[in-house]
């Protein structure tokens, strides 16, 4: 069976928040549905903006080996060692890779979309930060869809006004971002229920900026949910006083944090759903980031992974490994490029690799083809592609 993978209309829109769609092997991936990707969200997604905008007042370690080293063989504002998830979503959709905003230096570096990411945002902004007590002045979502507005200006320009149609045959990954909103107030010691009153606020940041997006003209979003915190070196290694009964005893990950986590994603999805019934011609996907990083921790030698919570651990001397890059004890979640390929099909597939499925040497060398014949069927809306492009969407679907 070939190496690239076709996509079924169902899974080419979730491979934009997962990126590896496999399907059914009936040839080349489902080229012209989709001609860009605009992308927003934190250091899961930045691709060079923040290290762009920082260089000239500090060196960011972003910019630093061993970032980059996997597959760039050089440092590129990435938040890995090597791709990100939007990296194999432009791929599976046979695009280059999407450019950073603040890199990119003319219209040419912005053919096939943009990002809009930048490292450390969070959804809500400075303003709502103040009225909490918090001293935080972060990028923001609103920073991000103040450069995509300016963006869509410079397009329609260039496209004689038809800013709407660039954004109707476009792809667009709206996260995850909103984790930091909670890390940076946990960091600063608000108490647990204080900042879950936080959740409806950021939850309704995001439902305003697809809202605003389909104004604009998008029609195809694919929108993650929040990632398992508990989980993450930043929280381990700060509450590592815990007692025995809060951390989970499969993964050794602080329940409380992710639990409200899911309380996140819970709040999200629902909103999601109201966008649906209110918008019945627009694509809205979940993408379960939280499930596919879970299956990681709860089977960690599976991808070459260790256990972060230990005896030792609770014990204040914690090696963080998890497979994370550069984790440290104000790390947050930055998976290996081999990770979060794991949480991209892990997601398309909607559970767990069995070990007949994938073992994890064949999974890292290249074995996404050997999976074509997986039986799943994901029960997801069909991308809004029309006219030509439809039949290149549909054909995959025929199972």
């Amino acid at each position: 069976m070939g190496g690239r993978l076709s996509f079924s209309p169902a899974v080419a829109v979730l491979c934009c928040a997962a990126a590896a769609l496999v399907a059914t092997g009936l040839g080349s991936p489902a080229q012209g549905c989709y001609s860009r990707i605009f992308s927003f969200g934190d250091s899961l997604t930045d691709t060079g903006n923040y290290v762009h905008l920082t260089a000239s007042k500090s060196p960011s370690p972003y910019g630093e080996p061993p970032y980059g080293r996997t597959f760039f063989g050089r440092p590129t504002g990435r938040a890995s060692d090597g791709r990100l998830v939007i990296d194999f979503i432009a791929q599976e959709l046979g695009l280059a890779n999407v450019t950073a905003i603040q890199v990119g230096t003319g219209p040419a570096d912005f053919q096939h979309g943009a990002n809009f990411a930048i490292i450390s945002s969070t959804a809500n902004n400075a303003t709502f930060f103040a009225g909490k007590g918090l001293d935080i002045t972060p990028f923001s979502l609103d920073t991000q869809m103040l450069w995509f507005r300016t963006h869509l200006q410079q397009l329609s320009l260039q496209n004689g006004g038809g800013g709407g149609n660039v954004l109707s045959d476009a792809l667009v990954a709206l996260g995850e971002i909103g984790g930091n909103d909670y890390n940076f107030a946990f960091t600063k010691g608000m108490p647990r229920e204080t900042v879950r009153a936080f959740v409806p606020a950021v939850v309704d940041k995001l439902a305003a900026a697809v809202e605003e997006l389909i104004g604009m003209g998008a029609r195809a979003f694919v929108v993650p949910g929040n990632l398992p915190f508990g989980c993450a070196p930043l929280y381990l290694q700060r509450f590592r006083g815990a007692g025995a009964g809060e951390y989970d005893g499969q993964t050794g990950c602080l329940s409380w944090f992710n639990r409200f986590a899911e309380y996140h994603n819970r709040v999200l999805t629902a909103r999601l759903d109201a966008l649906r019934r209110l918008h019945p011609d627009v694509t809205i996907v979940y993408a379960d980031w939280y499930g596919a990083m879970t299956s990681i921790f709860q089977a960690p030698g599976k991808l070459g992974t260790y256990r972060c919570v230990t005896a030792s651990a609770r014990s204040h001397s914690c090696v963080l490994l998890f497979g994370i890059l550069l984790c440290t004890a104000t790390a947050t979640l930055h998976p290996s490029e081999k990770h979060l390929l794991f949480v991209c099909v892990v997601i398309v597939r909607g559970r767990v690799f069995r070990r007949k499925h994938c073992e994890a040497r064949e999974y890292y060398q290249k074995s996404l083809a050997k999976m074509a014949t997986w039986p799943d069927k994901l029960r997801q809306l069909p991308p809004p592609c029309k006219g030509p492009t439809y039949a290149c969407c549909s054909r995959a679907a025929r199972v």
